[in-house]
């Protein structure tokens, strides 16, 4: 029987699941396969619809996923202790969000669909199969850009299985087309055994991709030797932490001819790997954090910070995607309202937890608990202002802070508090006006905490007509390495002086002191450190849920009472002191078994050999 692939003219459209059969005959409209694979114009959107299924991350619906489309990732952060959303918010998957963070969601639920990577990345992987074995050279489209198009879908499909596993542990690896072509039963694969070969794939397709993008002839986002070595190092670091390193937990899973999917010894070897993974990223020698000087040859923090994911042409990142469809929705969610009937788009609703606020260091570099200048009593009675940098905020004074009459919880903070964070009292730089969640309750959109996001918002967002500054979104930048990297040499190797080095060079970025020596003889202790770090560094990031889980912290950080600023739910109800104090808005729960998602139940339903997640 023929094979027949069919593609809209104008767009590549697919609504196969990871199963179905081809269909038999063309619809009317449709286009055959040897057409479209005998056109380069053709080609290259199937190409492009590849690329598509990539997760645009952070600048996105920030709170959940997007009805059936998991296309973007900042579910992590409100999963995480970083991230909540207005609480009467329940459209493009708010409520499914909500679900997940009360614990009330399983494999056959809607939460489930409106999280689904397993469907969603299994179609991707499919079009990346038929690709490979019918693309050709025709017309302008080479045999070089074949060559280098295979690539391209090689690395993608190898990204795609590695978001699988970090999701789901095990899953079917299916690297051919006829697979995918005859319905069949599929049994999940052993981790380490996918783990193997995505180190071995992404490290052969590093080797033949170019080491930098030449923008002639290459659209910016497509990968790189860094990319590929990127999704390695990330992937390998968390193969060897906890959850799937020696898990215990996870011993009887094993497929129905008695396959076990983990291996429940610990490795000790995986740490090495993660490390040595990401010393290859260095030694490409083409990366470097961002960093912008002042007049006196300094380095201003602030400005270094902001333009990491504003300035695309950087050093410091490695791979990104142009997609600036939904920066706008970023900028709105995380803007403030005005008094301006008109400004109905800045809705602010995105709301940084407490906990997550509490993390950020002092500019002393300390913890807010141990540094003796920090307060949570009283206002300042000057403006507080950094005396080098160049970054001018709208109020008219550059370098200003916090004006005067800002509670001191917020003054002397490090800069990445001040450049991630948009607090009570702080001066908004899109409105120009001073923000007052104090006094904002009871809105649909009702802010819940007293915080909004300011990383990566577009500091001109213009609400009203919603025009926003484009900026790509940044999936893999040099700084998590460099933590990754310390990581994983204070498992392998403690006390290497490596990894205070790597570490202290984040913080000398980010314009604090470096961490003490005397953490190198305490390999728990640097531990710690090391993953505060990660929490500061890569907030809302979509890395912190990751971190927590696969240390196996979930029960102990997520399950339990959530704090805010004590915020009044009746509308413009007046600013009171009794905003300024820490109240449990929110108990959220988690359970251990919540570390790997469930596989959805219709995937389980159709398919005999999938055995599910534990407990779920």
């Amino acid at each position: 029987m023929k094979k027949i692939y069919y593609i809209f003219p104008i767009l590549i459209l697919f609504a196969f699941s990871s199963c179905e059969n081809y269909l038999d005959q063309t619809p009317q409209g449709l286009l055959s396969q040897e057409v479209v694979f005998d056109n380069p114009k053709t080609i290259k959107k199937w190409i492009s619809n590849c690329y598509s299924y990539i997760p645009v991350n952070h600048l996105t619906i920030g709170y959940c996923w997007y009805g059936d489309n998991p296309i973007g990732q900042s579910g992590w952060n409100a999963m995480s202790d970083e991230l909540d959303y207005a609480g009467n918010f329940g459209g493009a998957g708010g409520y499914w969000c909500s679900a997940i963070q009360q614990g009330n969601w399983n494999a056959s639920t809607p939460t489930s669909a409106q999280c689904n990577y397993w469907t969603y990345f299994y179609r991707a992987i499919r079009q990346i199969h038929v690709f490979l074995n019918s693309v050709h050279a025709t017309g302008e489209f080479k045999e070089a850009d074949v060559e280098k198009a295979k690539l391209e879908v090689r690395f993608l499909r190898a990204y795609y299985y590695a978001y699988l596993i970090q999701v789901y542990g095990p899953v079917p690896l299916i690297l051919d087309e006829v697979s995918f072509s005859e319905k069949g039963d599929f049994q999940r694969t052993p981790y380490d055994q996918i783990v193997d070969w995505l180190d071995k794939e992404l490290k052969d397709i590093a080797d033949k991709l170019p080491l930098t993008v030449d923008d002639k002839n290459w659209y910016y986002g497509q990968p790189t030797k860094g990319a590929a070595l990127a999704v390695r190092a990330r992937m390998l670091l968390y193969a060897a932490r906890p959850l799937f390193n020696g898990n215990s937990d996870f011993a009887s899973l094993k497929n129905p001819d008695g396959t076990a999917l983990f291996n429940p010894t610990y490795d000790k070897n995986k740490w090495k790997k993660a490390a040595d993974a990401t010393k290859d990223l260095f030694d490409l020698g083409v990366y470097d954090l961002n960093k912008n000087y002042n007049d006196n040859g300094t380095i201003d923090p602030y400005m270094s910070l902001i333009n990491t994911f504003f300035n695309s042409k950087n050093k410091e990142i490695i791979f990104a995607r142009t997609d600036n469809l939904m920066n706008d929705n970023w900028d709105s969610f995380c803007t403030p309202p005005t008094s301006d009937p008109a400004d109905w788009n800045a809705l602010g609703f995105l709301a940084i937890t407490q906990e997550a606020v509490d993390a950020f260091y002092t500019k002393n570099g300390l913890d807010i608990k141990e540094d003796p200048a920090y307060s949570e009593s009283g206002f300042s009675t000057t403006d507080h202002i950094a005396a080098n940098t160049k970054w001018e905020d709208v109020s008219g004074s550059p370098g200003l802070l916090a004006p005067a009459g800002t509670f001191n919880m917020y003054i002397n903070r490090e800069p990445r508090f001040y450049v991630d964070v948009m607090f009570n009292g702080q001066v908004c730089p899109q409105s120009k006006q001073i923000v007052d969640f104090a006094s904002w309750g009871g809105e649909w959109y009702h802010n819940q905490t007293g915080y909004t996001p300011r990383k990566m918002v577009d500091p001109t967002y213009n609400s009203i007509n919603k025009a926003t500054y484009y900026r790509p979104v940044v999936l893999y930048r040099l700084a998590e390495f460099y933590l990754s990297y310390a990581e994983a040499l204070n498992e392998f190797d403690p006390g290497n002086s490596d990894i205070l080095k790597y570490v202290n060079l984040v913080r000398e970025r980010a314009g604090i002191p470096g961490l003490p020596s005397s953490l190198l003889s305490d390999p728990i202790k640097m531990r710690e450190a090391i993953l505060r770090e990660r929490q500061v560094e890569l907030f809302c990031e979509s890395q912190r849920y990751f971190d927590i889980t696969q240390w196996k912290k979930g029960v102990e950080i997520l399950n339990k009472d959530f704090h805010s600023m004590n915020i009044s739910t009746v509308v413009d109800a007046p600013a009171t002191p009794e905003f300024y104090q820490r109240i449990a808005y929110e108990t959220r729960v988690y359970k251990k078994h919540f570390s790997l998602f469930p596989i959805p139940f219709d995937e389980i339903n159709k398919n005999k050999k999938l055995v599910q997640n534990p407990v779920w």
